[in-house]
């Protein structure tokens, strides 16, 4: 018998219990084998967090109208995502990554562990400014990758993944620029998407993972759509 299964939900439960007074500066972690005539006294210590922790996650938050994958150019989990998340600012746009969305959200009941599986990282959000080369920088970042999770703005692009025309929310003539929320991992170059490095970062103190579970709560059903928000188009 193998201890990691409890260490994982500890682990959600000090998560869950901690206030952002506290920081984890570092960490280790060991699969330890449990000799039922031993460990049988810290198995006793365990079991009223691990039912606790499992009650916790269990909790159904809302309900899906259909199942949310990152399947496609533009997905519905990834529109999910950056939709919500554009919601919590006056942003222009919103930026994710398909690699940072763990697993996928299932027709039917939701569960806040569901949200901890979909997203297991602390990353936090984050709200920055792009100029218009950093800017155009971010769209042919999405188009190369075939589609990355945005909201806000519209792109057309070419099979090669060439930019053809994108929506512009500012007029960078007038030296504006565009504000765009993201998670800290990427606003730091996380991904490769170094032109997010070495701007200002106005942070929203609120996790990512927290967003999503607080958009939950407060929704009976949710639901996504394809809208055509990238485009893709054969070269005329």
């Amino acid at each position: 018998m193998k201890l990691k299964k409890y260490t994982t939900y500890l682990g959600l439960l000090l998560l869950l219990s901690c206030t952002a007074t506290y920081n984890l500066q570092s960490s280790d972690s060991e699969t330890i084998e449990i000799k039922a005539s031993a460990d049988s006294s810290a198995l006793a210590i365990i079991d009223p967090y691990l039912k606790g922790i499992e009650a916790e996650m269990n909790e159904v938050l809302t309900y899906s109208k259909t199942s949310l994958t990152k399947k496609g150019t533009e997905s519905l989990l990834g529109n999910f995502v950056a939709d919500l998340c554009l919601n919590y600012t006056d942003a222009h746009m919103c930026v994710m990554n398909n690699g940072g969305l763990r697993t996928t959200i299932d027709k039917g009941p939701i569960t806040r562990g569901k949200i901890y599986e979909l997203m297991p990282f602390e990353n936090e959000l984050v709200v920055l400014e792009l100029n218009k080369e950093d800017y155009l920088g971010l769209l042919d970042y999405i188009c190369k990758r075939g589609g990355e999770p945005f909201s806000g703005i519209n792109i057309t692009m070419n099979k090669e993944g060439n930019i053809l025309t994108n929506s512009w929310p500012v007029n960078f003539e007038n030296n504006e620029k565009i504000k765009v929320i993201t998670s800290d991992y990427l606003a730091n170059g996380g991904d490769k998407m170094s032109f997010f490095q070495n701007k200002v970062q106005n942070k929203l103190g609120l996790k990512l993972r927290d967003a999503i579970i607080d958009h939950c709560i407060k929704t009976d059903t949710i639901t996504a759509t394809i809208d055509g928000r990238i485009k893709i188009i054969d070269n005329e």
